[in-house]
């Protein structure tokens, strides 16, 4: 839906404005946003594996609906989560690793549909692929969430819900330009394949071309989504499909691009554009999943849920980039460029990556009674199994890549690509030729378990939500020869069991008190000096707080206060490296624990017919962290939209501010000194506010005109900060300007 608030028709909506009507029960009970023209949700289910109005969820939960995801023009990720309130971005390259954070720690956790999936911004993650266009609302669970999965960080979860296929016939196209010449073309067509609508169908199809304020950067896009959906009785339905996306970033970097200072310790005050990054630089994503949902309605409104899902990846890295770097063995930093453009030093990066997860989910539940009060009760058992292939090289030209003998898994070239003058440079040099062998490191996870959640009504106005789950956790390295012979190493297993407890009272017909409680339980990969995977991360995380639903549940409004801690979390262990690998980052384990604590005031939804909205701040403080990136301590993430009455009851103007305070910079920071050499102090940078503005004109029922404005006020803005001497720079103002029909 294009038009906020207008009729299935597409006519323009009602000149009066009213606050929605009252919904019932029923109606908050499910989850799909699409057509629903608000900012907020009725329901949610990410949190415990119940379906539940946000009120009646004791943990803070924000749903980014359809709505919202097109008035933002919100396509991929990394845009998703800059506009949720409470979640920051920091980036590390241009095109590949993107760390996001909630509650002072990495986010880590991200499902589709229920079923875990392999999509950090990293490497060898597929958060790069994920096409918004494709999904029709996000739930993001701040807090741990290890009842549903068995591991979970503290910080959140996110879970991309798929468009599924609807009994009503509709198709509608949409193409926009924008700002670098980028172009995007996107079809979604629901299609009933029986006349009744008892089996029907759903294609989305979308691509993208987008240019860059950057030089020599580029990205090419793909989504699919293909889905059919069968009610082969009236209480079973069966939904199956196959799932394809596929990002090329042409301009990637291995680290950031544009340093901050020269080599005697002066500040560049480089242009945006500035990239010098070869010509070659790229990093391809690609992705495939095949899903299966079958459903059937039990008597007495109970529920049977079994979901299947298979993906399967592949991801190359061809990196080369002019940035300051580091020599593990002489101890010397090079690559530290001059005024004059001179001293600037080539960084190459290959690596390769083939991955597989296989998901299983299964559930029974529903209502049962008990001393006279109605009650709901969930069991279900669910699990992945997940294998990354990380494969060796037996060369790279122009450097060798098998030093003393050793292959590499990553071709990492730190010194002698020299370039003459970095400010004159073209982006031409030779490429990397490299050889793939069979040797390779294979890492398997497997993590199963069975979990139960049950809500109780105690009274009329107190309920409470208690569950656990028990996780048998198990995770290995085979280490394979040119020869194929194996090795095994790095094994963990672990059974592990999740408490999660809940407590709501309504004060109220509008608001309620809250307060849960869960373990965190996260397995590493990192190593440590010795080669050894360090333990996993063991806490705790506490939330309590208020809960409103205003005008009829049209509105809901939320405050909390949050604690967690975490045991054994990796932190980056200065320059040292693992032993018997191209320069792996080693990590230790922080001593006395990561702590963090905070605030957070949430409003979503409608206040008219005609306005929607969303409105998000949070207030954070750490403890615990050495020598590391600290988070700002207040963030806000406002959006809103309005459609006007009366004559121009066809136009809708919208807009939004996203803030954030301070930032302190300190993981690997590098700065010149004048006198020669280089310190590590950290760095801090001011807080910013960008503002976006959006439109959108409805020129007949069939067509909608729209128009997009990021970064309104043109701020120059910081998404890296002196990490190895670099920082990325935000994008500039961009204007996008779309157009979409309906068929």
């Amino acid at each position: 839906m294009q038009h906020a608030f207008a009729q299935d028709s597409g006519t323009a909506a009602p000149a009066e404005e009213a606050v929605l009507p009252a919904v019932t029960a029923t109606a908050q009970r499910t989850t799909t946003t699409e057509g629903s023209q608000s900012y907020g949700a009725r329901a949610a289910s990410s949190s415990t594996g119940l379906t539940l109005a946000p009120r009646d969820t004791p943990q803070s939960v924000t749903v980014i609906t359809r709505q919202q995801l097109d008035d933002q023009n919100i396509q991929n990720v990394d845009q998703l989560l800059s506009a949720t309130p409470g979640v920051t971005t920091t980036q590390l390259d241009v095109g590949t690793r993107v760390t996001f954070r909630a509650r002072g720690f990495d986010v880590t956790t991200y499902r589709v549909d229920d079923i875990e999936s392999n999509a950090q911004t990293s490497f060898s993650g597929t958060g790069s692929t994920l096409d918004l266009n494709l999904y029709d609302h996000v739930e993001v669970v701040r807090g741990a969430n290890g009842l549903l999965g068995g591991t979970g960080d503290p910080s959140a979860t996110v879970n991309l819900v798929r468009k599924k296929p609807t009994k009503e016939r509709k198709i509608s196209a949409g193409v926009s330009y924008g700002s670098w010449n980028t172009k995007r073309f996107n079809v979604d067509a629901n299609l009933p394949v029986t006349e009744d609508g008892r089996v029907r169908s759903r294609f989305v199809i979308s691509t993208a071309n987008a240019g860059s304020f950057r030089e020599r950067e580029s990205i090419n896009s793909l989504g699919f989504l293909g889905s059919i959906e069968a009610d082969l009785t009236p209480d079973t339905t069966l939904n199956v499909g196959v799932q394809h996306e596929k990002n090329r970033h042409n301009g990637a970097s291995w680290g950031p691009s544009v340093p901050v200072w020269y080599a005697d310790g002066s500040t560049t005050n480089l242009s945006r554009s500035f990239h010098p990054v070869a010509n070659w630089s790229y990093t391809d994503v690609e992705s495939t999943t095949v899903f299966a949902n079958l459903e059937h309605r039990l008597a007495n409104r109970w529920k049977a849920k079994l979901a299947l899902s298979h993906s399967e990846s592949d991801s190359i890295n061809n990196l080369g980039v002019v940035k300051a770097n580091y020599n593990s063995t002489t101890g010397i930093y090079s690559g530290l460029i001059t005024q004059s453009g001179t001293g600037g030093i080539l960084n190459g990066f290959h690596s390769e990556y083939e991955s597989q997860m296989t998901g299983l989910s299964a559930s029974v539940g529903g209502p049962f009674n008990l001393f006279g009060r109605e009650h709901e009760f969930v069991i279900g058992a669910n699990g992945t199994k997940s294998q990354l292939t990380q494969y060796t090289f037996s060369s790279a030209s122009p450097a060798n890549c098998s030093l003393a003998g050793t292959l590499r898994t990553s071709c990492m070239i730190r010194t002698g690509l020299s370039i003459p003058n970095v400010f004159s440079w073209d982006g031409n040099y030779a490429d990397f030729v490299t050889f793939r062998t069979n040797a390779r490191a294979e890492t398997t996870t497997n993590n199963y378990g069975i979990y139960a959640t049950s809500r109780f009504n105690l009274t009329d106005k107190l309920k409470t939500i208690v569950g656990a789950r028990l996780s048998d956790y198990e995770t290995y390295i085979d280490t394979y020869s040119v020869a194929n012979v194996a090795t095994r190493s790095a094994m963990q297993s672990k059974k592990v069991v999740t408490p999660y407890v809940g407590v709501v009272y309504d004060l109220n017909e509008k608001y309620s008190v809250y307060a849960s409680y869960t373990d965190v339980f996260k397995p590493q990969s990192q190593r440590d000096t010795s080669g050894d995977v360090l333990k996993p991360v063991t806490g705790s995380s506490y939330e309590m707080g208020v809960k409103g639903e205003l005008l009829d549940g049209a509105l809901n409004v939320s405050a909390a206060i949050f604690q967690a801690k975490q045991n054994n979390v990796a932190v980056i262990d200065g320059n040292n490296v693992v032993p018997g690998t191209n320069g792996t980052q080693a990590y230790v384990a922080s001593g006395s624990g990561v702590e963090s604590r905070g605030i957070e005031l949430a409003a979503s939804g409608n206040l008219t017919k005609n306005w929607t909205g969303m409105i998000g701040y949070a207030y954070l403080e750490q403890d615990g962290l050495t020598n590391a990136n600290r988070d700002p301590h207040n963030t806000v993430k406002v959006q809103t939209a309005y459609q006007f009455s009366g004559d121009l009851s066809k136009l809708t103007i919208g807009g939004g501010v996203s803030y954030e305070s301070a930032t302190v910079w300190g993981t690997n920071v590098v700065i010149p000194l004048a006198g020669g050499g280089t310190t590590t102090t950290p760095v801090r940078t001011s807080g910013v506010a960008l503002a976006n503005a959006m439109a959108r004109y409805q020129i007949n029922d069939k067509t909608t005109l729209t128009l997009n404005i990021n970064n309104l006020f043109d701020k120059t803005y910081y998404r890296q900060y002196g990490f190895y001497n670099g920082l990325i720079y935000g994008e500039p103002r961009s204007i996008t300007v779309g157009l979409r029909a309906d068929f």
